[in-house]
């Protein structure tokens, strides 16, 4: 016995002596996790579909914001708004007006590009930026589709770092899954 607990306090000072100086890798919280495939993320009520990664979380939300995708610190929010009336908004005008409200609500912002285009048939505007988001700076791509009764804004955002990598996995085949039904 009086043997054993010497070595036994000896076994647990090498065990504690080997701590800190591991080789093992800390898992990042913000890397987001590579997709494991997609699924279908179903909005029939609103009319949207859109191609979602398997092992990312989704959380349905309560309108305007629809859903929440998300894994470490990419994000993925969708948001629906009704509109009135049935004539297609100037896009010129409203991308200035969507650049002029972000700049209002971050003034660090640094926009990297806004094009005016088509998604599923439905004029839209994408906005890529540098954006600080609780005080953290990301890289944010917003996707505003307008459809006679309803403007769909789909925002993606991460770390700028990890913010391509996402972007080829997640972000554009997300948007490129997008459909919209009447």
């Amino acid at each position: 016995m009086r043997l054993l607990r010497p070595l036994g306090v000896l076994l647990l000072l090498a065990l504690l002596a080997a701590c800190g100086n591991s080789r093992t890798p800390i898992p990042s919280l913000t890397q987001p996790a590579a997709p494991n495939g997609f699924r279908a993320l179903l909005f029939p009520r609103a009319g949207i579909r859109l191609k979602v990664p398997r092992n990312w979380a989704a959380i349905r939300e309560r309108a305007p914001l629809l859903a929440i995708v998300s894994s470490g610190a990419a994000i993925v929010a969708v948001w629906r708004y009704r509109r009135t009336g049935s004539r297609q908004p100037d896009l010129g005008r409203v991308r200035r007006g969507l650049i002029r409200a972000a700049r209002a609500r971050d003034n660090t912002l640094r926009v990297i590009s806004s094009t005016v285009t088509t998604v599923s048939g439905s004029p839209a505007i994408v906005l890529d930026a540098i954006e600080s988001i609780a005080g953290h700076p990301r890289r944010v791509r917003s996707l505003h589709v307008f459809s006679p009764a309803a403007e769909l804004v789909i925002d993606e955002y991460a770390p700028p770092p990890v913010f391509g990598a996402v972007d080829r996995q997640v972000f554009s085949p997300l948007a490129r899954s997008l459909q919209l039904s009447a």
